[in-house]
């Protein structure tokens, strides 16, 4: 496998390093204690503002941050943290009331959101998801911005095959230019999400049953569309996790996050296909 695709699974390596930024010393000691045994090197902040000095001082993998915090909050950290290094993930723990900060924060380069009451399992999978997503780095790619690249891939319903479709479709975007290097982390995410959803809602994690990835990507435009073989929803029916009530309500996280981060998403009229848009962001994505 390649190595810039590979889970950090080497134990002659050193663990992924977290600094992790929250004012509630109660929730610092767990998620420090949470994460250390789970195998992650945690570095401890009591505020944003020195989150940012602990960050310039050190090589970290990942932040996670409170969004309120005193002397310089979750937003402040986030716009700091990316002016200096776009690539390094960053991950938001929200509390009710938060839910168009969070949408901020997501458009502005956040990876993702963990809602309080913090759950430990989902804790887990979330930064174990934006840590293997953020080793899916193609390079060595020679781009050509006169090019427009379909892809067609088609793969059946196991999460292994979730990092290698995503990988196939950065290939993709880098070699026609959409991206320098690499897709944006918040943007494999929301892909992440659009493939979990149809291979275990929509297929129910049948490895007998497929999903179908059509690609179509410019310099300019991303447009995704992922397929399964179940027999749809009614997507409309969804709770809007937009609002403060529903933020954390678990179902329809997926959709939020493919919402907040894309430009446009759509589903046909069975519920089981979704389309996601991207236009190529101002910034350089290198």
């Amino acid at each position: 496998m390649d190595p810039d695709r590979s889970v950090i699974t080497d134990r002659s390596a050193p663990p992924p390093r977290i600094l992790v930024a929250d004012d509630e010393w109660m929730m610092l000691d767990l998620l420090k204690r949470f994460l250390s045994s789970k195998g992650y090197e945690v570095i401890p902040a009591r505020d944003g503002k020195q989150a940012l000095e602990l960050f310039k001082a050190n090589s970290v993998d990942l932040i996670i941050t409170d969004l309120r915090m005193p002397r310089m909050d979750g937003l402040q950290l986030l716009k700091a943290v990316k002016d200096s290094d776009r690539r390094l993930p960053v991950l938001f723990i929200s509390g009710f009331g938060d839910a168009e900060t969070v949408v901020t924060a997501l458009k502005a380069g956040a990876e993702n959101f963990l809602a309080k009451p913090l759950d430990l399992e989902r804790l887990q999978a979330v930064v174990e998801q934006t840590l293997n997503l953020a080793c899916v780095k193609p390079r060595g790619q020679r781009s050509n911005p006169s090019m427009r690249q379909s892809t067609y891939l088609e793969a059946p319903s196991h999460p292994g095959q979730i990092g290698e479709m995503i990988y196939q479709l950065a290939l993709s975007a880098v070699a026609v230019g959409f991206a320098q290097r690499d897709l944006e982390n918040n943007i494999k995410v929301a892909l992440a999400e659009a493939l979990t959803n149809a291979m275990e809602h929509g297929n129910g994690w049948d490895a007998g049953k497929n999903v179908a990835v059509e690609c179509d990507i410019s310099c300019d435009e991303l447009k995704i569309s992922v397929q399964d073989q179940g027999e749809g929803f009614d997507h409309q029916q969804v709770l809007d996790p937009t609002r403060d009530e529903n933020l954390l309500v678990e179902r329809g996280r997926g959709v939020f996050l493919m919402h907040t981060i894309m430009d446009q998403v759509y589903y046909n009229q069975s519920g089981n296909q979704v389309t996601l848009v991207k236009l190529r962001p101002n910034h350089e994505t290198g």
